[in-house]
């Protein structure tokens, strides 16, 4: 309704009147009414029985989990058109209520998501392949004063980025984007934002979240801030920003920005698509 208030709040009619005696009001025609206008008429893309499942899915989860908030957003890859969003967020009686849009207002670490933009960078510049070789030592690497886990250590060693990446392995995807940008990360930081993750999506709905996404130099930086970029930490994306990005991805590289309203209406006549 705040995005699109400008269409649906008409024109508020206005005239002049003059107040007779015994309280009677008579309107004075001087010309300079304005008669009211209705608003237009807002047709969303949600699917109603896709939104149905998503609030049951989410909410179902939530509670298995006991966790104190979640957002699910289905957009269709072609248009960019939100087909479906549900945000919840627990009540101190353990129910749980749609009170903050986190997929549009919420930025946080995206983590293990994070990975494919990574990879992406490296294999657009040509600088990671994904038959290259890394050494996971077991799911423990140092970079410099910090070590770097996987949640399952002592399981696998060397490997391809490819397995590292269908395993989403920390220390995989570091190590490659290590090797690749340790001795130039402003060019790593440069080829996640051909990618527009530093940029918001211009979606209409108002409180859009400004994605985080350092670069050398900038404060905030420090000697471990690529490794832990590389999977998703020390950088900050809503999850429509994340959503944006996939689907990106799965329409062949065409980004399309979210959309939640297909067309607007007035008597029954579309004036804007």
């Amino acid at each position: 309704e705040g995005g699109y208030d400008s269409w649906l709040k008409g024109v508020t009619g206005r005239r002049l009147e003059r107040r007779l005696t015994g309280g009677v009001w008579m309107p004075v025609d001087d010309g300079d009414g304005v008669d009211p206008v209705a608003g237009s008429d807002i047709h969303t893309t949600i699917d109603i029985n896709l939104q149905d499942v998503a609030d049951a899915a989410l909410e179902a989860q939530l509670q298995k989990h006991g966790a104190h908030h979640g957002t699910v957003v289905v957009m269709e890859v072609a248009t960019g058109h939100v087909k479906a969003i549900s945000n919840l967020t627990r009540r101190n009686d353990s129910t749980y209520v749609e009170d903050l849009n986190y997929a549009v207002a919420h930025a946080e670490e995206p983590g293990s998501t994070f990975k494919l933009a990574s990879l992406m960078v490296g294999l657009d510049d040509g600088s990671i392949k994904v038959t290259d070789t890394v050494d996971t030592k077991r799911g423990r690497v140092r970079y410099r004063d910090r070590i770097m886990h996987d949640s399952h250590e002592d399981l696998y060693g060397k490997m391809t980025v490819r397995r590292s990446f269908e395993l989403s392995l920390n220390t995989g995807i570091s190590l490659a984007v290590t090797k690749a940008y340790g001795a130039d990360p402003k060019k790593f930081v440069a080829g996640l934002k051909r990618f527009h993750l530093h940029e918001t999506t211009g979606v209409m709905i108002p409180g859009e979240a400004i994605p985080t996404l350092r670069s050398p130099g900038e404060k905030g930086w420090s000697g471990v801030s690529m490794p832990w970029m590389s999977i998703g930490y020390e950088v900050a994306l809503t999850p429509l920003q994340t959503l944006t990005f996939y689907n990106a991805v799965a329409n062949n590289g065409k980004m399309m920005q979210p959309q939640f309203v297909d067309h607007i209406s007035r008597n029954g006549k579309i004036i804007e698509k």
